[in-house]
């Protein structure tokens, strides 16, 4: 037995670094695994990619377990050392105790005394008039034409110029409701694979709220497009609902 722990307090960071390649592998399976399953829309391949984002996910967990158990064994608890009283000062008589430090006074400072100065007036500036600023309209933000009531996205509107954290608002609702995602792409008018999910799939119906959090800082300026997908229980959903956007950095 000791030459078990002998060997793993030897070895015990060459085994942290095989272990941790194994756990980043395995990591990073879990998450292509997600992706996947967040991006397919038919219930088998879903299945598939939830098995092996939990096969990976178990893995994982096993493999912390390990590092957790070869750090216990590699480095056993140290005893406590009791706490030993600290010796109480004692009184001394004599010439020594005796003398005392007299503090010396400190040389009193002198505060100068603010004088009151009269204010010169100013001449007041005549305000400078812009031509055409009253002429200035705040442009009207248009939700987008969705097909369906129950599929709908309300905010941000068509061409909304965006920045920092957007909520994305609207309704997602429809007969049968199994989940949905909000997807962005580059453009206005993305490819199939151009499509990304924002955040998660979301297993509750949302109606008139917040349906996902569009983070527009991770993204380059420029034209941007959004849609709402929504899926029933058989795997089919509605024609989905999009909104162009500018992403201003």
């Amino acid at each position: 037995m000791e030459q078990v722990l002998g060997i793993l307090a030897d070895y015990q960071w060459l085994i942290y670094v095989v272990l941790g390649i194994i756990l980043l592998f395995f990591l990073r399976r879990a998450l292509l695994a997600r992706r996947e399953g967040a991006r397919s829309l038919f219930k088998l391949e879903q299945e598939q990619a939830r098995t092996r984002y939990s096969r990976s996910v178990t893995i994982s967990a096993i493999i912390l377990l390990l590092m957790a158990a070869v750090f216990i064994i590699s480095n056993p608890m140290l005893p406590v050392p009791s706490s030993t009283p600290e010796p109480s000062p004692t009184e001394t008589s004599g010439p020594l105790a005796a003398s005392t430090l007299t503090p010396t006074p400190a040389p009193a400072t002198i505060t100068p005394t603010a004088t009151a100065t009269k204010p010169r007036p100013t001449r007041p500036t005549k305000p400078t008039e812009t031509p055409g600023a009253d002429a200035t309209e705040t442009p009207v933000v248009r939700p987008p034409a969705c097909p369906n009531p129950n599929a709908r996205i309300t905010s941000p509107g068509l061409n909304q110029v965006v920045q920092g954290n957007v909520p994305v608002r609207g309704t997602a609702n429809i007969a049968n409701f199994q989940y949905y995602k909000v997807e962005v792409g580059p453009g206005s008018n993305p490819k199939d694979h151009e499509w990304t999910v924002v955040g998660y799939l979301h297993e509750s119906p949302v109606s008139g709220g917040v349906l996902e959090t569009f983070n527009s800082a991770a993204y380059p300026g420029g034209t941007y497009s959004l849609r709402l997908v929504v899926v029933d229980q058989t795997g089919n959903y509605p024609e989905p609902c999009r909104v162009t956007i500018t992403v201003q950095r």
